[in-house]
């Protein structure tokens, strides 16, 4: 059996996250047990915490990468995972004597020469909107043979696809997931459930709300030449490549912007995140407030939006600080009328 970190049990059934994520977690303690071990004098079943030292996150950090090979997502994944135990530990005074979560970030910190364990800064992607606009501009077929038929109605659903996402900032699991029965009669707001199984309302913008009844539309229209389905219990997205609908898949999502991203001939890779990265940053660089942001992105913790967008968000307080803050000679002045108006 591979070892196990005491108490690694009780912290992986007390934490609230989406499945895929305690997943993830398990994997990152499950690592941090095998480190500890190679870094002890026997093999053991249960690794006892008293292994655990200040510089033990810095050095998991290093084994991962030199002797695992582990690819960067990886080792910034079981990072976050691990970061997350020791705090836990923490706060449930489970860490040996004189050892202190903060400290132990800290040197991981400083041997990262990052602020904070798994995130990166990303610069945008300038080209996002050149994929909607590659969308729109194809032509509508009007053969109605059942191929152009079918053709047609993936055109349409790949333009409401990039509308929403960028609309939304949706992760694309998010947005694969999505009912008909999730929008409202309007056509304005989505409900979403997110990490964690969250749910949040997101709104549409005037060009996502078309291209979604366009394709509603047409996808109805089709509907009634055959076999009838559920309107309201069906998804939002669905392949039309064959006779039966399904749902769309992340890999769907992925595989609709690539093409698009091909066709324009982009050099660099255009994911359906860089949607929600490109939406968020604008908007932060618009001056909308880091709690807004927030939840529109569907942030459980505030923290997670200033670290991902912290250059962004430093950038907005930076040139909001210069245009409030009063210089000496402002404020000196603001004092003598208000002193003098008392007087």
């Amino acid at each position: 059996m591979p070892p196990t970190l005491a108490h690694s049990a009780d912290f992986l059934s007390s934490i609230d996250v989406a499945v895929k994520t305690g997943l993830t977690y398990r994997h990152a303690l499950q690592a941090l047990a095998e480190f500890l071990i190679s870094d002890g004098e026997a093999k053991q079943s249960v690794v006892p915490l008293n292994q655990l030292k200040e510089d033990t996150l810095a050095q998991f950090r290093g084994w991962m990468r030199k002797e695992r090979g582990y690819g960067r997502r990886t080792e910034e994944t079981y990072l976050a995972g691990a970061v997350r135990f020791i705090e836990w530990l923490d706060a449930h005074n489970h860490l040996p004597s004189g050892l202190q979560s903060s400290r132990m970030k800290l040197l991981l910190r400083e041997s990262k020469g990052r602020r904070r364990v798994g995130y990166k800064t990303q610069p945008i992607k300038e080209a996002v909107p050149l994929i909607i606009q590659y969308f729109d501009s194809l032509p509508l077929s009007t053969d109605d043979k059942p191929r152009p038929r079918r053709q047609r109605l993936s055109l349409l659903r790949n333009r409401a696809i990039v509308h929403t996402l960028f609309a939304t900032g949706l992760r694309a699991q998010e947005l694969a997931s999505l009912r008909r029965s999730d929008i409202d009669e309007d056509h304005d707001k989505i409900l979403i459930t997110g990490k964690g199984e969250k749910e949040r309302v997101v709104m549409l913008n005037a060009e996502a709300k078309k291209a979604i009844q366009n394709y509603l539309k047409a996808r109805d229209e089709e509907r009634s030449r055959g076999a009838v389905t559920r309107q309201r219990e069906a998804p939002l997205f669905v392949r039309h490549d064959r006779d039966q609908t399904t749902t769309i898949s992340t890999k769907t999502v992925w595989l609709v912007i690539n093409e698009a991203a091909k066709a324009l001939g982009l050099e660099a890779t255009i994911s359906p995140h860089d949607f929600r990265r490109y939406i968020a940053t604008t908007m932060l660089s618009e001056g909308m407030p880091l709690e807004s942001v927030q939840a529109f992105l569907g942030h459980e913790s505030i923290v997670t939006t200033r670290t991902v967008y912290a250059h962004t968000w430093s950038e907005v307080l930076d040139d909001q600080v210069q245009t409030y803050r009063p210089s000496p000679a402002q404020a000196a002045k603001r004092a003598a009328q208000k002193i003098a108006k008392r007087g």
